[in-house]
């Protein structure tokens, strides 16, 4: 069952600033070994972009390939994450924002063998595309955690948390930070490390991650 929560980031201001070398040493530790596969959305993530950061960080992580990334095509993101999940040989961690997100769940939903869990931050609302009814209508069979923006102006907080209800996310509400991205000024972004490493070892204790052979149809 999905758990709502709500924080302010004005609380916990100083977290933001942790060095980079601790930052650096954390962040593989957060995944516990798994491979990460970034997926960022619309007009990809540029170099200040909380993403970025983190997968400069993350040894063997993997951005994934759009031709495109200003047009909305789902099918697109879709082929980017399974042309990276394809060359892997354990389930991944999905670190996925706003349009990325839905491609993420997508994905989930129908190779959940090859996800060992989605990291879904600041969610597009699917019907500003005309998606929604592609998307996931239930459960999803992995770990799940959706974080929103009270003021994020891709998806209304009320939507974000139906969508993670639908899907049997756990959902966390941040106060004013906009669209969580580059112009939320995060930085290396130290609270969504802390969550993500909690997102992952809740994954690990729920599921034994192990070596897939099966290969993804498209």
């Amino acid at each position: 069952m999905s758990a709502f929560k709500n924080i302010d980031p004005s609380e916990s201001t100083n977290k933001k600033r942790n060095s980079q070398s601790g930052d650096r040493f954390y962040l593989p530790k957060a995944v516990e070994n798994l491979p990460v596969v970034i997926v960022p959305g619309l007009h990809n993530s540029d170099e200040q972009h909380w993403q970025s950061l983190w997968q400069s960080r993350l040894p063997g992580s993997q951005r994934i390939h759009v031709d495109d990334w200003d047009t909305p095509n789902l099918a697109a993101w879709r082929k980017g994450i399974i042309d990276v999940l394809e060359n892997l040989q354990t389930p991944a961690v999905l670190i996925a924002h706003s349009f990325g997100t839905l491609a993420s769940a997508s994905i989930a939903a129908e190779f959940p063998d090859k996800i060992a869990a989605l990291f879904l931050v600041a969610p597009a609302d699917p019907d500003k595309f005309g998606i929604a009814e592609q998307l996931p209508q239930d459960f999803l069979p992995v770990s799940a955690k959706v974080i929103g923006s009270s003021n994020d102006p891709w998806m209304t907080e009320t939507k974000a948390a139906y969508w993670s209800l639908l899907w049997g996310a756990d959902y966390l509400r941040i106060k004013n930070v906009g669209h969580i991205n580059s112009h939320s000024n995060l930085g290396i972004w130290s609270e969504g490390i802390h969550l993500l490493h909690r997102l992952v070892r809740k994954a690990k204790q729920q599921h034994s991650f192990r070596t897939v052979t099966k290969p993804i149809a498209a």
